[in-house]
């Protein structure tokens, strides 16, 4: 029938509902709108955050680069996030992983079997990376292997470039840290960006050393994920490949530039092992502006496995222990500025004080000493005599003064305005106990020598060091410098810094003397061990009795300096909780470390 022979009802009746086909398309219209472009943060009675919610889809993919930024040396080296060529396998189908002969040839291919293959693939659930049996670390392929794949045509597999965050030879370890979980921290810290859908609460962030204290500029824009389609059936989608999802901003993931030299920190680790050092640590400051360029401890960890209960992952050379008579240091500096003692006065050693069971550590006794002498000999009944003239205050005050009470990493304000921490959980150091009576005869004599309650780091010993060789002007040692946009505009600068408040120091006439004494500790004294290096050395030697439970532990320390002419680098090094009975291994582990920098200086 046509239009013009219906009745005026029915002409209206197809009017109606040609209007209801057009309001209904639009209404359907104004709601994708609204779901797609207007209220990607809320929608539903429930509040859904889409945004967020398609941040955890994403992340249900497999990631392939973290965003995270690079960590380089001082040549910018990377010392983090080297990538491999990896096998990312989708689960799909167990009717699409192949013919049997396909299946072989892949096995082959993988230095595996045809079984193993099969128990890893079946049954896969979610997309994964071909890794070793043992510790699901993925396996690096090389480019024959990868070119051997691609042309088995297997379109579930797929040959990626893949970040190894922490390479199994990485080291630094404890410097660098690790990322990992902390929901409590993501909340406290990072709320906006988890609001916003940027962070969820499984997102892995800086855990400790410099991924955690840089971890604002190291997170980065975005992870690189890799995503593959398929039906219901776990049936691969004709014409849809593996999906590569990844930030677009050529100016991102950002470079942390550290003081760090690679090559040094590589084999003073490996003359650490070498000597078999189960606990303690090494930090080489460079003279000129106090930076870091090495810094190690042991034992070592795994970044990728961390035991929070054990102390492995724990930084030495930041953490505070007994320093024995390195600390001897402490006390000649208040001695000669104060003027206490002459210079050619003598003291005499006999191998005990006479009371409070004070003895030194030579039974028969040194005889007649110098305060120069004494420093040479580390002789402890010396110190004790010295310590008689100076008072507890005197001593906490050039304590300051040298550095080894407080935190003295670099510390200051960023672009941001925010206060930044380079060293992450560095501790101060420490002269008396909370309960301890500061002005004991017998409590001053043994904090003398560097025991009862006294604390100092490693980090600590070597800037006093090169606070010396400054003539008493103490730096806060840097080991980040510069951090760098990626196309290698600087982002952020952390220039050198002094530690100087008031203008308070060691005077330059006595740092000077210190340092020449120093020289007579290898010359004559307790270092005569380091007489074979390859450069001229001077130093002080310590030894600090500790107890480790029930058991008598000693702490072996060696800090110093080298060349003596025209000086290079302050060294500190300890050895923790070593049995009496053990020989000394912080000697030979300082001149090791010292020829490893002659020998690099001579190749420069």
């Amino acid at each position: 029938m046509e239009i013009s022979q219906m009745s005026t009802r029915e002409k209206r009746r197809i009017v109606l509902v040609l209007f209801s086909i057009l309001f209904l398309f639009i209404g359907i219209a104004g709601k994708l709108f609204w779901i797609q472009i207007a209220a990607t943060e809320h929608y539903s009675s429930r509040s859904i955050n889409l945004l967020k919610n398609s941040v955890v889809q994403r992340q249900r993919a497999l990631v392939l680069e973290s965003g995270r930024g690079e960590i380089l040396d001082r040549h910018m080296k990377p010392m983090t996030g080297q990538f491999i060529k990896a096998l990312v396998v989708f689960p799909v189908n167990s009717e699409y992983l192949g013919e049997p002969k396909q299946m072989n040839q892949l096995a082959y291919i993988l230095n595996t079997t045809s079984a193993q293959w099969l128990a890893f693939s079946q049954h896969l659930k979610e997309p994964k990376v071909w890794h070793s049996a043992d510790d699901e670390k993925p396996i690096a392929l090389s480019k024959n292997q990868e070119s051997q794949i691609n042309r088995l045509g297997l379109s579930y597999l797929k040959v990626v470039d893949m970040e190894d965050r922490y390479p199994s030879g990485m080291t630094a370890r404890q410097l660098i840290g690790f990322i990992g979980q902390n929901p409590d921290r993501i909340m406290s810290i990072y709320g906006t960006e988890l609001e916003k859908g940027k962070l969820a609460l499984t997102s892995k962030i800086g855990g400790a050393g410099l991924e955690k204290t840089f971890d604002t500029w190291l997170r980065g824009i975005g992870e690189t994920s890799i995503s593959y389609f398929t039906d219901a059936g776990k049936r691969p989608l004709l014409g849809l490949d593996a999906r590569m999802i990844a930030p677009d901003n050529a100016f991102y993931p950002v470079k942390l530039v550290t003081t760090l030299d690679l090559s040094l920190q590589q084999r003073i680790e490996e003359l650490m092992d070498k000597l078999h050092i189960r606990e303690g640590a090494a930090v080489v400051q460079d003279v000129a502006q106090a930076d870091i360029v090495a810094m190690a401890s042991r034992p070592n960890y795994d970044p990728m496995k961390v035991d929070l209960v054990s102390n492995n992952w724990s930084n030495y050379a930041l953490k505070a222990t007994a320093p024995g008579s390195i600390f001897k240091t402490v006390v000649a500096a208040a001695a000669l500025d104060e003027g206490v003692v002459d210079p050619n006065e003598t003291f005499t050693c006999q191998g005990s004080l006479g009371k409070y069971g004070f003895t030194c550590w030579r039974k028969e006794g040194h005889g007649p000493l110098t305060l120069e002498q004494g420093f040479a000999q580390s002789c402890n009944i010396v110190f004790a005599k010295v310590m008689q003239r100076l008072t507890a205050k005197q001593l906490e005050s050039y304590a300051h003064k040298l550095g080894v009470l407080s935190e003295v990493g670099w510390t200051g304000k960023t672009s941001m305005n925010q206060v930044l921490h380079q060293l992450d959980t560095e501790e101060s150091g420490q002269l008396f106990g909370a309960n301890t009576p500061h002005d004991d005869e017998g409590v001053l004599m043994q904090t003398a020598i560097g025991q009862r309650d006294v604390m100092m780091t490693p980090l600590q010993a070597s800037n006093m060091i090169v606070t010396l060789l400054h003539d008493g002007k103490r730096f806060e040692p840097r080991v980040v410098q510069d951090i760098q946009f990626q196309t290698g505009r600087s982002m952020e600068k952390f220039p050198t810094q002094y530690l100087e408040k008031g203008g308070k120091q060691v005077s330059a006439a006595t740092s000077r003397t210190l340092l020449s004494w120093m020289g007579e500790v290898v010359s004559e004294g307790t270092g005569q061990g380091l007489k074979g290096a390859k450069w001229k050395l001077a130093g002080k030697s310590g030894t600090a009795q500790i107890q480790n439970g029930k058991q008598e532990k000693i702490n072996q320390w060696f800090i110093g300096y080298g060349p003596v002419v025209s000086p290079k680098y302050a060294v500190s090094v300890v050895i923790k909780n070593t049995d009496p009975s053990e020989s000394n291994k912080a000697i030979p582990l300082f001149k090791g470390i010292m020829d490893i920098l002659a020998d690099d200086s001579s190749n420069r």
